[in-house]
């Protein structure tokens, strides 16, 4: 009886003891859970501190940023591909009280995370968006922008089929008329507010854009050799300021 009770005693020892482990593990766990979702947030934060347009290497995973600088190597007329923007590319505003904010994290496992965020400006707007990031090189960085079930990547995509589709087919006077819009004034390059001013990176990309456009241009019938000549010229004007 006593061999009976002792056994007994001692299973309940050792039961209370693995509850305890599994209690002390699921809090550890939690713990770094919260942890993880603190580091993620104060890296969004920091991101959201950075500008788009001149940091968008420190935002973007490497293939989202590839796709995004392909079709904005096409632009056409003026409908420039705007990318990933923390307000959402809008491009009015209603108030000055416009705001970014970060409404919650969900880790989905230790590389991809979902992150819910929401721009607000008075009575106007108020979208919610979900950055969907990816850890590339041990540093979180956004994969993708989902926004009214529309993707940052397959817009990125679509938008550069329609210009392909535009340049071969669409009116050449009026193309025409979109490469001479593109030269940039002088006064672009030596204004501070500007993005050419004293950045050789930026002109050589404004470059690399209009020989993008001029080989998809080449493709449409109404193509001439004089218009060549005029996209050419303009080339090598802007090239004197890299």
């Amino acid at each position: 009886m006593k061999k009976t009770l002792f056994a007994a005693i001692a299973f309940l020892a050792v039961m209370a003891m693995a509850c305890q482990n599994t209690n002390n593990g699921g809090k550890e766990q939690a713990s770094k859970e919260k942890e993880n979702e603190a580091q993620i947030k104060q890296r969004v934060e920091q991101m959201m501190q950075m500008h788009e347009l001149f940091d968008a290497d420190k935002i973007l995973t490497a293939d989202l940023l590839a796709l995004q600088e392909k079709a904005q190597g096409v632009h056409f007329w003026g409908n420039f591909f705007p990318g990933f923007q923390w307000d959402l590319a809008v491009q009015d505003a209603c108030s000055e009280n416009r705001e970014t904010k970060i409404e919650g994290i969900t880790p989905v496992d230790s590389l991809h995370c979902d992150v819910a965020m929401r721009y607000v400006d008075s009575t106007c707007y108020d979208d919610p968006y979900t950055l969907k990031l990816l850890k590339e090189n041990g540093e979180w960085r956004i994969d993708d922008v989902l926004f009214n079930e529309s993707s940052l990547r397959e817009d990125c995509k679509d938008y550069y089929e329609d210009m392909v589709d535009t340049y071969s087919t669409g009116d050449p006077k009026e193309i025409m008329e979109f490469f001479v819009g593109e030269e940039p004034l002088e006064a672009n390059y030596t204004d501070p507010e500007c993005i050419y001013y004293n950045n050789p990176e930026a002109v050589k990309s404004l470059i690399d854009g209009i020989k993008n456009c001029q080989e998809l241009f080449k493709k449409n019938p109404g193509y001439t050799e004089e218009m060549g000549k005029q996209i050419d010229a303009m080339i090598e004007r802007i090239s004197a300021h890299i």
